[in-house]
């Protein structure tokens, strides 16, 4: 390091952010909404490939496939992703339960960063 930066502070950290690295995105509080059928619903439980819906009072039925859009925002940037889903347990008790085929690589990065920073990873 030379004389300059050690008299005019040149190594220290800007702002509590070290230097080169990105500030931290706030924290999800909701799962992403999926809307089916124009009717939007937040899921009880959301894992990458599958969603639970309860309760659900749409018209699909066991084992139909369906197209969905999955909505979420990342750090500020709405994301509204269209996927297939499949379903594969509705009754009463159940909810919907459904299967969807992973979104085209660029939505499925943009779902995982999503996940992981709702767990809080």
């Amino acid at each position: 390091m030379s004389w300059l930066s050690k008299i005019s502070g040149g190594h220290k950290e800007t702002g509590g952010v070290k230097a080169g690295s990105a500030p931290r995105k706030e924290r999800p509080t909701t799962l992403p909404k999926i809307v089916i059928d124009h009717h939007e619903y937040v899921p009880e439980e959301f894992v990458l490939g599958s969603f639970r819906i309860r309760p659900y009072d749409g018209d699909l039925i066991a084992k139909q496939k369906f197209d969905f859009r999955l909505q979420f925002d990342l750090g500020g940037d709405p994301v509204d992703v269209s996927c297939m889903g499949m379903v594969v347990k509705l009754t009463q008790e159940a909810g919907l339960v459904a299967r969807y085929q992973s979104p085209q690589p660029f939505y499925e990065r943009k779902l995982v960063d999503y996940m992981k920073a709702f767990k809080g990873l």
